[in-house]
């Protein structure tokens, strides 16, 4: 395992914790604010664009701008701050749906050893938690690492994550699910998710992203 992801991880919690206790700069471009005040300053509020969806994928923000340094700060830096901010335009467009759990499109477990962390598995548990749903962490598990998405067209997209995924749970059969990503661009990760989670029996699968790539 690479010796920094560990550390890492306990900097973006300790992070994390002092954020609630004495909060301290913007999480978007870490202008230093006083307890009390809202978590992003004023120019970042003004720049933070909603998005509501991207094809059939509910997304929460455009990932552009403020929207884009707020998702990499939560994936790539584990600020949770930042997750503090984008979790409420999410949790707007996946409350009316009648889901029975949550899944999150997982990395790769080589992946998760070389990082330390799994931020769809937290951002899922986050949204669980607050619907009242159970999470199925192991419903769904990444069967092959895939090259980056980056730099790749919708076909190429395509091709990169099939058969990437398989699912299994004793609950999926006749479930209805919501299948959540940090980022949809095409939506292809998600399409191929969602499609091992109906072969392995769930009935109904909505699909939701923190933010959508305009």
């Amino acid at each position: 395992m690479n010796a920094s992801a560990p550390r890492a991880a306990v900097r973006g919690l300790a992070r994390e914790l002092l954020e609630l206790v004495a909060p301290s700069v913007c999480p978007a471009c870490d202008t230093p604010r006083r307890p009390g005040q809202s978590l992003l300053c004023a120019p970042c509020r003004d720049g933070l664009k909603e998005m509501r969806a991207l094809g059939a994928v509910r997304t929460g923000v455009a990932y552009e701008g403020v929207g884009r340094r707020l998702v990499r700060r939560f994936k790539f830096d584990g600020r949770g701050d930042a997750l503090a901010v984008l979790l409420p335009y999410l949790l707007d467009r996946v409350e009316p749906l009648p889901a029975q759990a949550v899944v999150g499109v997982p990395r790769h477990r080589r992946r998760v050893r070389e990082t330390g962390a799994d931020p769809v598995h937290d951002l899922a548990r986050r949204v669980a938690r607050a619907r009242g749903l159970p999470h199925w962490r192991a419903a769904l598990v990444r069967s092959r690492p895939t090259p980056t998405q980056s730099g790749l067209s919708p076909a190429e997209r395509r091709r990169n994550v099939a058969g990437a995924f398989s699912a299994g749970h004793p609950g999926l059969a006749g479930a209805r699910v919501l299948l959540l990503d940090d980022v949809a661009t095409t939506g292809a990760t998600l399409a191929e998710a969602a499609a091992a989670l109906r072969a392995a029996g769930a009935r109904r699968v909505w699909r939701a992203a923190l933010a959508g790539t305009p």
